[in-house]
This record gives C-alpha cells, structure tokens and sequence, in this order.
C-alpha cells in the first residue's frame, strides 16, 4: 500500500454535516468525513489541468456526482496534531423543509415564511492533515500536483492544499498506535477490546460499480467524466481526537513514523467489509 499525505489550510469555519440529523440542528463532523475529501480531491484534479468546475445544481434537479475513481481511496481529513481546532456553535436563518430551495435567492418575495432560525456548527481548525491511498504507487503523483489548490470544502467551508508530501511506501503491521483516520467501530469489537476516548459517528461511502475501475491514472480524476455512483453504504466509526496512553491494538498500514491507516478502514471503503 501507498499513500500521500496532504496538509490543507483552511480560509474559515467550516461544516461537514453530520447525517441523519435535525434540519434544525446543523451538527457537523470535527473532521472532513472520505465522501468530502474524495469530491474535494477531485475537483481540485480537474483545476489542475486547466478543467472548469461543475457548477452547483440543487438535488431535485438530479444534478452528477464527482468523486475518485475506485483506484484511489480518500481516507478523510484530520485536525493536525499539536494545531488548534475547536467546533464553534452559533445560529444563522435558513429553510424550513429540505425540498425548499428558495433560500439561495437573492430576491424573496412570496416564500418569506419559509424560513426559520436554526443553530449551526462550524469545525474552526488551524491545518488538517488528509491522506490518499492505492496498492500501487503509479497515479498518486497527480495528488502531489494538487499543491497551492484550492476550492469549497464541505457544506460550508474553503482550503488550499499547502503541503504535499513524498509518496510513502506503508507496510502492514499489527501494532498498538493511535489511528491517523477514523476507525471502523467493528474492528474494534471484534478485537475484543475495551476503548474509550473516542466519539462514534454515523458515516457513509459511495457504492460504485465494478465497471467504474479503470487501469487508467487519470480516467475519472484528471477529467470532467462524471462518476458513476450506486448509492450510499451506512457505516459506524470511531474518531480519537486526542491521544490514549494505550491505543488499540490493530491491524495498521504504516510506515512506522506518524501515519497509522487501519486495515478495517481501507477494506470497508472498498466494499469489502461492512460495519
């Protein structure tokens, strides 16, 4: 397994909006969930070699998905070690039902009493540190040219990547470390272990047909191809937002230094396992 490690800066607040939830409480993730980090890597592919961005259409009108092809797996982005981060609560108007989308106009005139007052969380943090994995090294290249790129991140939200890294070579391991991502909650139950320290999550991934894989670096990254997406596969996890002095003990990608990619975490993205 290989992987690059990207360190993004983000311009303000932003929200990744955790689902299911209240339409009036706008809860979010403390981290950019793989679903968000896949559609922000792409798009910053498709600026990279000089492609318009697709412009934002509301869901009723069906609008293409743009995400990874399957060849390379967004793990998620994570508030960076020994840096400042924190989740703001404050409120802001916004729609009363989720098939209103009137809100976005700027001239309102009939539908006024649409609206109604929500709270709203916003994830504030200094740097975030995201990594992008394949079993091979050949295409990962492209994510190192994605350096000084940036664009809208999450529901709310903007960062540039500041930072690549080289392509790392990960070995698999069973070691006791804290996990760089988020971890499938079933890993560890089945590991038999007692874990505290970390907050649980409702996630999802993207079921993307077998014909999506391609041999190809670029097919589906480094083009304006829409992806090719099935639906949504629910799953649960853990995040450790702070240290443990006995972390689990787990099956690790790992180049021994800093970066930790559970095993459980690369097989459920993949379909391979359901949690």
């Amino acid at each position: 397994m290989y992987c690059v490690k990207l360190t993004l800066q983000p311009t303000a607040g932003m929200t990744f909006r955790i689902l299911p939830g209240s339409i009036l409480n706008i809860a979010t993730y403390p981290f950019v969930p793989p679903t968000t980090f896949s559609g922000f890597l792409r798009r910053l592919g498709m600026l990279s070699v000089g492609l318009e961005l697709p412009e934002t259409r509301i869901n009723k009108e069906n609008p293409p998905t743009y995400v990874l092809p399957p060849r390379y797996l967004a793990l998620g982005a994570y508030p960076a070690q020994k840096s400042w981060c924190g989740v703001h609560r404050t409120y802001r108007k916004g729609m009363r039902e989720f098939n209103h989308d009137s809100f976005s106009k700027i001239y309102q005139e009939k539908d006024r009493a649409n609206f109604q007052l929500h709270t709203w969380e916003y994830l504030i943090a200094e740097e975030l540190v995201g990594y992008i994995a394949a079993d091979t090294p050949e295409g990962l290249e492209h994510f190192q040219d994605l350096e000084a790129y940036g664009c809208k991140l999450g529901k709310e939200g903007f960062a540039f990547v500041s930072e690549t890294s080289e392509i790392v070579e990960l070995k698999r391991a069973t070691i006791a470390a804290m996990p760089s991502t988020i971890l499938p909650m079933e890993a560890l139950l089945q590991s038999n272990q007692i874990i505290g320290g970390c907050d649980i999550y409702n996630l999802y991934r993207y079921q993307q047909p077998n014909s999506a894989s391609s041999d190809s670096e670029r097919a589906g990254f480094l083009d304006s191809e829409p992806s090719n997406i099935e639906g949504f596969v629910p799953f649960v996890a853990g995040y450790f937002s702070q240290n443990l002095s006995h972390p689990p003990m787990l099956e690790y990608y790992t180049d021994h230094e800093d970066i930790y990619i559970p095993l459980a975490l690369i097989n459920l993205l993949r379909g391979e396992i359901h949690a």
